[in-house]
């Protein structure tokens, strides 16, 4: 498939493969739109070839903007060329699905980067292009990660292991006698220490070579596999995506951060949990400002720590690789080998 659109390409596909599903004779209940735009088509033929990060150095060096925006223009060309003048799409379908491909997309990119660091700790090997260094850390088994992509309304206290999650459980409890509560909302990505028992599964050592539908998949469902299984100390890194800033919900990160670092740091005694925001814009919104506001619980105590350690706009997807390996090389020097 092409990063960009081609009529060729786009005359092969069968209708179940194409990026827009034509809906004006079989209207959606109680909704206006003629023309839906299916986000795991566009997907699978913008990055039929490669991965940004990973594929040729005009890809990995393009604005990542850009990049994240390609899929988008792709289905609006697929659109102007099938339908012509018929052709439409909301303002409101475009942005969500420009947040869900910035979120799809970047945990591709980390999924990737991780699956090769685990490579090399378990077996030495680094076959990555040269453009990246090795890791600096000690190889250890036990130093192996898995990327985490959470599906929406996913509590991520799911993935820890049941002793863990009995405890906050009894707080929830506690807090239900006074008609009190501690909803957790969930992080978009998740960056763990894999557990022992996940540990041998060759899935966390096999990247992606693109993503098709079945690259999408292995990514949507990771997370089913390490459930019940986390230890708290395990989750080293959230990650909240944002396509955009606006004013009005800088506020929503810092909550899921400070709720999970209360719980995991205060209630169940792990490490710092790292909790960042990454956004394609956040100009115009003081959110660089807003997020120096301390974790919570931490403040006024000696180890006091950002609630959001950094608000990240990712340059282009190389950036976002080698951001992602200097991370783990300073804290996966902290976990025993």
């Amino acid at each position: 498939m092409p990063f960009r659109f081609s009529q060729v390409a786009t005359n092969a596909l069968s209708p179940e493969d194409r990026c827009i599903q034509d809906l004006r004779d079989a209207p959606i209940r109680n909704r206006k739109t003629q023309f839906r735009l299916l986000q795991q088509n566009m997907l699978a033929y913008t990055f039929g070839a490669a991965l940004p990060g990973w594929g040729s150095s005009g890809l990995n060096a393009m604005p990542f903007q850009e990049v994240v925006r390609q899929p988008i223009a792709n289905a609006r060309a697929e659109g102007d060329y099938l339908y012509g003048s018929d052709f439409t799409l909301d303002s409101n379908a475009i942005a969500k699905v420009t947040g869900d491909i910035y979120e799809t997309l970047t945990s591709a990119i980390l999924w990737d980067a991780a699956a090769y660091w685990n490579s090399f700790m378990a077996t030495g090997n680094w076959p990555t292009p040269r453009r990246y260094a090795r890791p600096s850390v000690g190889r250890s088994e036990r130093r192996q990660v898995g990327i985490v992509n959470l599906p929406r309304r996913y509590d991520w206290v799911r993935l820890l292991e049941p002793n863990a999650k009995a405890r906050i459980a009894v707080l929830r409890d506690k807090l239900a006698e006074n008609n009190l509560s501690m909803p957790t909302s969930t992080p978009d990505i998740a960056v763990v220490v894999l557990p022992d028992e996940v540990r041998k599964d060759d899935i966390w050592r096999t990247p992606f070579l693109n993503l098709d539908r079945g690259s999408q998949g292995t990514l949507s469902t990771a997370h089913t596999r390490l459930a019940d299984s986390v230890e708290p100390g395990e989750i080293i890194l959230a990650m909240a995506l944002k396509s955009s800033l606006r004013s009005d919900r800088l506020y929503q990160p810092l909550y899921e951060a400070n709720v999970m670092q209360l719980l995991l740091e205060r209630h169940l005694g792990a490490p710092r949990v790292e909790f960042e925001v990454h956004a394609l814009t956040a100009e115009g919104t003081g959110a660089t400002a807003i997020y120096t506001a301390a974790s919570l619980h931490s403040a006024g105590e000696p180890t006091a720590h950002r609630a959001v350690r950094e608000l990240y706009e990712p340059a282009n997807a190389t950036q976002i690789v080698q951001r992602f390996f200097a991370f783990l090389n300073q804290r996966m020097a902290t976990v025993s080998a």
